[in-house]
């Protein structure tokens, strides 16, 4: 997630964001509890023997991993192209037999039409070059009746709020040492969320309200089952299906 654009003003470093990346989602409550939604949706797909799953912008693998196990009989496809990414990712599904890794940026990524059983794409659209694009070729690459997950970082992250939210959170439910220790160790995600708002507010990274993600969705051919809001309002969630 978080990590297919190649076409930045302030570049954003994503390895050094995976490297502390996974160690603060664990004391995130608003990145849990989207993505036990997201998985609770997934473990509802019924998958055949050799079908195709492809997770876009995969990231560090909290997705593409946990949904490898959730289909043994399934092929999972790891999409990224950062090197700190691929290597989280690659430490989690080393025991995996249907896990497979493509290294490619999203715009050499290709699939014949009507291949995908199942797509997700979290948290990456955004920072993708021409996002409505290429929400067309995954309409493209899904069979009919497929499903795809989106999850999407639509407006401009207010970091201060951010920070005083986990902060509080952390404080309620760890204590102020463990607090500050996270807070300390998270400073190059902070760091990289900085730069991630100034390409959003220069326009590099595609910024959107929740109606106009869901309007680039159904415009792209899906239809969409089920949409909302999560990580405090700052992101959208879709549930659709290419009919």
């Amino acid at each position: 997630m978080l990590s297919m654009n190649t076409n930045t003003n302030t570049i954003v470093d994503w390895k050094a964001y995976a490297q502390k990346y996974d160690m603060l989602l664990a004391y995130n409550p608003f990145y849990q509890e989207t993505h036990q939604e997201v998985i609770n949706k997934i473990s509802d797909w019924n998958m055949a023997e050799g079908d195709l799953i492809a997770d876009v912008g995969a990231g560090t693998g909290n997705y593409s991993v946990e949904v490898a196990r959730l289909f043994p009989q399934a092929r999972i496809l790891h999409i990224d192209n950062d090197e700190g990414m691929i290597a989280r990712a690659s430490e989690k599904a080393a025991e995996l037999k249907n896990f497979q890794i493509l290294d490619k940026p999203i715009g050499e990524v290709q699939f014949a039409e009507e291949s995908l059983q199942g797509l997700l794409c979290i948290n990456a659209i955004y920072t993708f070059p021409n996002p409505k694009a290429e929400l067309k070729k995954m309409y493209r690459w899904l069979a009919p009746g497929a499903q795809i997950v989106l999850v999407d970082a639509g407006r401009i992250m207010n970091l201060r709020a951010w920070t005083l939210a986990l902060a509080w959170s952390m404080l309620r439910k760890h204590g102020l040492r463990t607090t500050l220790k996270v807070l300390k160790e998270a400073k190059a995600v902070s760091q990289q969320n900085a730069y991630i708002r100034e390409n959003q507010q220069n326009g590099t990274f595609w910024t959107h309200s929740h109606e106009q993600f869901c309007e680039a969705v159904l415009e792209a051919g899906f239809l969409i089952e089920n949409a909302s809001v999560c990580f405090r309002g700052d992101c959208d969630l879709v549930i659709a299906r290419k009919p």
